[in-house]
């Protein structure tokens, strides 16, 4: 705790009592700031594993003495050089000073002060010889996540030609040609294995590298395939408004069902990329998991219904509490009962039963579809996973929703198990969650704030100009006065001028982006009590959290359920 204090001693100053008012350039310096905190942490950390593994080295030594192999005063030598090394790498971190070096974590200085410390003890105790290729390896591998492929190559080389230059000044010392033989041969046997050990090192790299593009890539498609969702949305709800002809009023539900299920793919696609980084977030409380199955079985009926599915529900009456996130369990059960649908023939029978068993509550899922290969048990949780089944249905998914299920039940502390009698003996899954005691009737309601009646004067921005054209027309529909902008600056002149009560606010625009145009009106005295709400495609953590920091009240992602707007507009004590 006093290391990661004294990081954040180091970094420059920020008020961040008044973020709404801050400049631009305050807001970029407190995250570049975070930012560099957190990679200063990382690199110490880093540090402390490798001085771990200089310790490890100095253990070998110390039995290496006791078989009178190491003369005492080498170890002692020894100890005192790591010991320094440490204490000055400790030193430079705590102090900042690996800064000013091209590479702030020093790899190449870490490695090469083991590679000279281990050849000064090899060259005193050429019986440790071994020991320095070992070690010397996993001082290249210490790197080899943090280095280039040329980097290590010196390295590599440095410690090869350093090596032969002991063996000589050795032989010259010592006159021993046995063991310069021996000390040939083991330079012959590492020079050789160092390129494959650098060929691994770069397809690791290249393997970590295209492992976080493949994130940046989910995350950037999720983005992109909102944008046209939104307008589509609210067209849908546009057209029931002003009730269209009866065709239409047969292809609303159809479109909005297409919508949903978009949404949903996107939803997971955006899910998993967090769960892979460790990034999502759990807003847990004490629930009922009878409400929560209830919920997944709305949300999966219509897959259910569209296959005439028999569907039989057992619930116990007592409640079933459990500390979790009510949003994300029912997007478990959702996904279990979607694939029981998936892959079972039409007109089957899909079972949900939820019960108590000691301290824990588990809830199972059945159908007498189609089954699992009993090879196939463990590997039906890995992404993309999808088995080649004659009823499962074109369309039917990308194979990510047990694989999202099982990373959202193991941050519950959860698990969740398969189980199949084999091809044609339908499936069963079991979701078991630790069980939380029972909650007091008697908790007390908290009371909404009061809603805002009647017309409310609604700005609305974004660059996408359907988007802005649908938003405004159904907010125009409602009731409420809405003007409409398609860049930052316009937003903050009509924002003075309009002086409304809401604004709706796109994020990524050209010029003034959203996160500048907020400031901008939150430092504006006639801006300080609107409620400027986010509307974007972004909706990692970061964006949240960038959003939160430029003044935003609110943080809504694409596409945006058009009773929640009107439902904000009517109460603005509703929570994002």
């Amino acid at each position: 705790m006093r290391i990661v204090n004294r990081f954040r001693s180091q970094s420059p100053s920020v008020d961040t009592t008044s973020s709404s008012r801050s400049s631009p350039a305050l807001v970029r310096k407190l995250a570049a700031s975070t930012r560099d905190d957190a990679r200063q942490r990382l690199r110490l950390n880093r540090f402390l594993l490798a001085s771990a593994f200089s310790i490890v080295y100095l253990l070998v030594l110390a039995l290496f003495s006791l078989q009178r192999k190491v003369d005492t005063a080498t170890l002692v030598e020894a100890s005192t050089i790591v010991a320094i090394l440490i204490v000055a790498f400790f030193g430079i971190f705590r102090l900042g000073l690996n800064l000013r070096f091209v590479d702030p974590s020093l790899t190449a200085f870490q490695v090469l002060a083991a590679v000279f410390t281990m050849l000064f003890v090899v060259y005193r105790a050429p019986e440790t010889r071994l020991v320095y290729a070992t070690f010397l390896f996993v001082a290249l591998m210490f790197g080899m996540l943090r280095s280039s492929a040329m980097q290590l190559t010196v390295l590599g080389l440095v410690s090869l030609a350093s090596f032969a230059i002991v063996s000589l000044v050795r032989y010259s010392d010592t006159g021993d040609a046995e063991m310069l033989r021996i000390d040939l041969l083991q330079l012959c046997v590492t020079a050789l294995a160092l390129p494959w050990f650098l060929f691994l090192g770069t397809r690791v790299k290249r393997l970590k590298e295209a492992d976080r593009r493949k994130d940046e890539f989910l995350a950037t498609l999720a983005h992109e395939l909102r944008n046209p969702l939104a307008p589509i949305r609210m067209g849908i709800h546009i057209l029931r408004r002003t009730r269209a002809d009866s065709h239409a009023q047969s292809v609303l539900p159809m479109m909005e069902r297409q919508v949903q299920h978009l949404t949903r793919l996107l939803d997971d696609l955006l899910d998993v990329s967090r769960i892979t980084r460790g990034k999502i977030t759990l807003r847990v409380e004490r629930l009922d998991l009878r409400h929560v199955a209830q919920a997944a079985i709305e949300a999966s009926r219509p897959a259910i219904t569209d296959e005439r599915h028999e569907l039989s529900v057992s619930l116990p009456r007592e409640p079933l509490w459990v500390d979790g996130d009510p949003v994300r369990l029912a997007q478990v059960l959702s996904n279990v009962l979607n694939n029981a649908a998936k892959y079972t023939p039409e007109g089957g029978r899909i079972a949900l039963k939820a019960e108590r068993h000691g301290d824990d509550i588990e809830v199972c899922v059945s159908d007498n579809g189609y089954g699992i290969p009993r090879e196939r048990l463990q590997s039906i949780f890995d992404m993309f996973t999808q088995l080649d089944s004659p009823v499962a249905k074109a369309g039917g998914g990308l194979g990510i929703g047990l694989s999202l299920a099982k990373g959202l039940v193991a941050l519950h502390r959860g698990t969740i198990d398969a189980h199949s009698g084999g091809p044609g003996r339908g499936s069963e899954f079991r979701v078991r969650l630790p069980a939380g005691p029972s909650r007091a009737d008697d908790t007390p309601m908290v009371a909404n704030e009061p809603a805002i009646e009647g017309k409310a004067k609604v700005l609305v921005v974004d660059d996408n100009r359907d988007v802005t054209a649908s938003l405004a027309m159904f907010l125009q529909l409602m009731g409420h006065e809405v003007r409409i902008a398609h860049d930052g600056e316009k937003a903050i002149q009509l924002a003075e001028e309009f002086r409304p009560q809401t604004i709706f606010l796109d994020l990524g625009m050209p010029g003034v982006n959203g996160y500048e145009a907020c400031r901008r009106i939150r430092d504006a005295s006639w801006g300080k009590n609107m409620r400027v709400i986010a509307i974007t495609g972004w909706g990692q953590d970061e964006d949240r959290r960038k959003s939160a920091i430029a003044g935003f009240d609110m943080h809504l992602v694409k596409p945006v359920n058009p009773e929640t707007l009107g439902q904000l507009l009517r109460d603005p004590g509703r929570a994002a």
